[in-house]
């Protein structure tokens, strides 16, 4: 949240103000003098309900306090159709984050921007690695993707420089969807990429859903590479409109060597 003032006690410029998404009578106190907001909703794999109660919260309390941009992070994909229906789960997901979409976009305010990230570098870190490549530590990325299959790849620091670039330049940034990534390549690039940068070998293997899942992959894990490899092109948008904003982006090489002490591979 973007505070016009600073009563409270503030860390690098920024005054912590304490709000609870699932509570919307804290929500107006702490939006209070507030002219723009970052949207960044967390998803409950108990109670998938949770999510999109929690966005109508917000944007409900945005609207009471008179927020005139929101700023909201979504996920690629969520806004092609028609869904690919293979799996009941996956849809009702997309569909979902879709649907938080449309409370930012039907909200009224001034300006909206909704970004839209993919694949995450970050899965390669040690903690996230644990789930999302649970042999990396070996040296092996492991999956349902075919070897050249074309991904798009992207990292915490490409949404936050888009969500700058929109709040710097809302007029630019206005009522636009963007499709956010920083590099495309194969799991098998990235295997060497990373075996490049680290010094280190990893090499890519593809498999069949049950062995992906019986060597450690979650479930949504490998019906979600399954629909990459669907989706043509990768993520469903062209990565060159990405470059196109102007803003700066990181690719997987540049991430790997300034991230290269959260990943381990023995």
């Amino acid at each position: 949240m973007d505070k016009q003032h600073n009563e409270s006690p503030s860390i690098l410029g920024a005054e912590i103000v304490q709000g609870d998404l699932a509570d919307a009578g804290s929500l107006e106190p702490a939006m209070r003098g507030v002219s723009a907001i970052f949207s960044a909703q967390y998803a409950d794999s108990c109670d998938p309900s949770v999510e999109l109660r929690n966005a109508a919260n917000m944007v409900k309390a945005a609207q009471k306090a008179g927020i005139e941009q929101v700023v909201h992070t979504s996920v690629a994909g969520s806004n092609l159709f028609p869904r690919w229906n293979k799996y009941k789960a996956l849809t009702g997901y997309y569909e979902q984050k879709y649907q938080i979409e449309e409370f930012v976009r039907s909200g009224g305010f001034r300006y909206w921007t909704i970004l839209h990230p993919c694949l995450f570098m970050e899965s390669f870190e040690e903690e996230s690695a644990k789930v999302m490549a649970p042999e990396l530590r070996d040296g092996v990325l492991f999956g349902v993707l075919k070897p050249d299959t074309q991904i798009k790849w992207t990292c915490g620091d490409n949404t936050a420089q888009f969500a700058r670039a929109a709040f710097e330049n809302p007029e630019e940034f206005n009522r636009s969807d963007i499709d956010v990534a920083g590099d495309e390549l194969s799991m098998s690039q990235a295997a060497q990429t990373l075996s490049r940068v680290l010094g280190k070998s990893v090499v890519y293997e593809a498999v069949s859903h049950k062995e992906a899942v019986r060597r450690g992959l979650l479930e949504g894990t490998v019906c979600g590479q399954e629909w990459m490899e669907a989706v043509t092109p990768s993520f469903g948008f062209d990565i060159n409109k990405t470059r196109q904003y102007g803003v700066p982006l990181t690719n997987l090489e540049t991430w790997a060597a300034t991230h290269r002490e959260k990943i381990f591979i023995r």
